[in-house]
């Protein structure tokens, strides 16, 4: 990282260097390491650490270009510092959750990147362009999420603006940080005066490489950073607008309590309330969604909730695990006391719908054609509209067209895996025939 800080202009005294969240210093070490190979002079170096024990360890280090501050570097006293030539570290992953809620809100009011469920490292990446000077270059060591993920949109807006050039973008490897599995990538950017389409080089997990022009209107880099030529299908539809419903399986809330196998099902429980379900693991390559696994549902075909006198044995068999369930955050929220975590939508459940698994090494489809399966939170489904045939949804969802357009645009989970989450797969692009009757019906 810090060789390609100084790969096009080599430090001088007079150049200054920031060090966010710097920690002990191991930046300015390296810093200091690559300068005495090269025979290059120190940078002046100013560095920020908020954490005290790491700010006094630091100051005892042998490191003769910087001075160590304990300070918040988001605060606005931040913005006094001045410019500088040079800034690089590896900042703070810390998610919306572990903030209090004064920080929260001084970040959003501070921040055009404290949007929705945001991480600290957006905003270092905020400051940090604030600071940057002009011809100056910056190198951090993040999660690859902000090249996709939507909390990140106004952050790729920052970084893709006239003045600013993502030079280069290489993805590491996602277990590069001990007892961590983050998907870190290195992204170099640069000040620039010039406004010409800019050029980014990538390198992926797997060694290769290639040049990507990245979009500047906040949109997913994922495509571009994939290297996926999917241009040629758009058609002016997606898969939102040809199905009915697009989302994942029901959340009861105590899965331990309403799902068994077949067989284990009290006696005196009437069929009405028995519906077979499926979870991801569940879900094999030639059988589909057929198992013999089983919710206790208490649930009508329209999605109410039935009255408990109408459960009959199914009642009596609640009662006995009540305690369990009246534990439960959604009751503490106001639900009765037997009801799921979430009414499910059996009026698009009870129906023929194609279903997947949320996290899958690769994208697969499977058939539903009973309509009766009550699909596990780890199980995606989508009802196809009347207009479209099932089988040709079905075998349009696994060809490699779609395929390789949703590992262009899905999140990264671990090993390789892929999230295939609805707010994703809407945007998927659709058959020509089908944009065309979705077209005429508009």
């Amino acid at each position: 990282m810090v060789r390609r800080l100084f790969r096009e202009n080599q430090p001088a005294s007079s150049d200054r260097i920031l060090y966010p969240g710097a920690g002990t210093g191991p930046f300015a070490a390296a810093v200091e390491r690559v300068c005495d190979a090269e025979g290059w002079e120190y940078p002046d170096g100013y560095a920020v650490e908020t954490d005290p024990e790491h700010v006094e360890e630091a100051r005892v280090r042998d490191l003769s270009h910087v001075d160590f501050y304990r300070q918040n570097y988001l605060d606005d006293d931040m913005l006094d510092a001045g410019w500088f030539e040079y800034i690089i570290g590896n900042p703070p992953y810390v998610p919306i959750e572990g903030l209090s809620e004064e920080e929260k809100k001084r970040y959003k009011s501070a921040f055009r990147t404290a949007v929705g469920r945001f991480d600290l490292y957006l905003l270092f990446f905020e400051r940090s362009l604030e600071l940057l000077s002009p011809g100056g270059v910056l190198s951090f060591v993040t999660p690859e999420k902000f090249e996709y993920v939507d909390t990140a949109e106004p952050l790729r807006r920052l970084l893709t603006a006239e003045d600013t050039h993502v030079k280069e973008i290489e993805h590491i490897d996602e277990d590069a940080f001990t007892g961590l599995v983050t998907f870190p990538c290195i992204t170099t950017v640069q000040r620039t005066d010039t406004v010409e389409a800019r050029e980014t080089r990538v390198t992926l997990r797997d060694g290769t490489t290639h040049v990507a022009i990245l979009p500047d209107d906040g949109s997913s880099w994922a495509s571009n950073i994939r290297d996926a030529n999917i241009e040629e299908m758009q058609t002016g539809a997606t898969l939102e607008d040809v199905t009915e419903r697009i989302s994942p399986g029901v959340a009861t809330g105590a899965d331990d309590v309403f799902t068994m196998n077949r067989e284990d099902v009290p006696d005196g429980i009437e069929d009405t309330w028995i519906r077979p379900t499926a979870s991801g693991s569940q879900l094999r390559e030639f059988d589909g969604p057929y198992t013999d696994s089983v919710f206790v549902c208490p649930y009508r075909d329209d999605g109410t909730l039935a009255d408990v006198d109408a459960l009959g044995r199914f009642a009596e068999w609640l009662e006995e695990h009540r305690n369990r369930l009246e534990g439960r955050s959604c009751v503490d929220k106001g639900k009765t006391w037997y009801a799921w975590h979430e009414n499910p939508p059996m009026q698009d459940l009870l129906q023929p719908k194609i279903v997947f698994r949320d996290i899958a090494k690769e994208p697969k489809f499977w058939p539903e054609n009973s309509g009766d399966v009550v699909p596990k939170h780890s199980v995606y489904y989508t009802v196809p509209k009347d207009s479209v045939p099932m089988d040709a949804l079905l075998n349009y969802l696994n060809s490699p067209e779609a395929k390789m357009w949703m590992e262009a645009h899905c999140q990264k989970a671990h090993n390789g895996y892929y999230r295939l989450q609805s707010q994703v797969l809407r945007e998927l692009p659709v058959p020509k025939e089908w944009a065309d009757s979705f077209q005429a019906t508009l």
